[in-house]
């Protein structure tokens, strides 16, 4: 008995951290129900496999740890999709500045730009700076910083200080995880300080998150919801998944 305990044991865990790897995200509730376990159960594996480094705990559920950026554009690609959808009609046509976080979700945005002339982008993303590059329209900047080993974006002082030698008509902006509560969270607080940087140098706020990221928190408060002005899911507004956000920010 105490054997084949063991084995299952270590086989969940198996599974739970291979299941993380390839979803990304995942919440306690639903891992309970997909395993029949009990949440007191799963909770005890998630805390072993963050042990090991091969899980993130947040509130409500785990995330895999830091993988490299094509794994993570990948992941909810078809979610990634229909956002980056939404955000073209909100790209200025030109003559302005915006910009864009490290986030694969903004990436796939960065790839599938609208039409624009004379249009400024900075981002502290490299790979999100590379596919701009490849507009001809598009004025890219990269800020210059240090590599955030979760995030892959570029943090700390010297971004920073690129970042303010701009205004912003327009953010675009994802995150780690999203509260209904107290708003979006980050794996560290040096993305935060980029993030709410970007927030403060723009006149109109956009977070763009897929559901996976509904409900759940992460290590760093970043952005308070009165520092959001719409929030943009691969869901239809209607979606009841939406329904906690709907007093704190516009949808779309």
């Amino acid at each position: 008995m105490g054997v084949r305990s063991s084995v299952d044991l270590e086989s969940r865990r198996q599974a739970l951290a291979e299941l993380l790897s390839s979803s990304g995200s995942l919440r306690i509730e639903d891992l309970a129900a997909r395993f029949e376990v009990s949440t007191m159960t799963i909770r005890r594996d998630l805390q072993a496999l963050e042990d090991e480094g091969l899980v993130r705990r947040v509130r409500g559920g785990a995330v895999s740890s830091a993988q490299p950026f094509e794994a993570r554009k990948s992941r909810a690609w078809r979610a990634k999709e229909e956002i980056a959808r939404k955000l073209t009609s909100l790209v200025p046509s030109g003559g302005v500045g915006i910009c864009m976080d490290a986030s694969s979700t903004l990436a796939v945005l960065a790839g599938s730009m609208p039409p624009a002339e004379n249009l400024s982008v900075v981002t502290d993303g490299i790979e999100t700076f590379l596919t701009l590059t490849r507009n001809p329209r598009v004025h890219a900047y990269l800020t210059g910083g240090q590599k955030d080993p979760n995030a892959g974006s570029l943090v700390g002082p010297l971004a920073s200080l690129t970042l303010k030698q701009f205004s912003f008509a327009r953010a675009f902006l994802s995150a780690a995880a999203i509260d209904p509560h107290f708003g979006t969270s980050e794996f560290s607080a040096e993305e935060c300080e980029i993030k709410r940087l970007m927030a403060e140098l723009s006149e109109h706020v956009v977070m763009a998150v897929d559901s996976q990221k509904l409900g759940t928190g992460a290590a760093a408060r970043c952005l308070p919801w009165d520092g959001i002005d719409l929030m943009v899911t691969e869901l239809d507004v209607s979606d009841d998944r939406l329904d906690p956000y709907r007093d704190h920010v516009e949808l779309l």
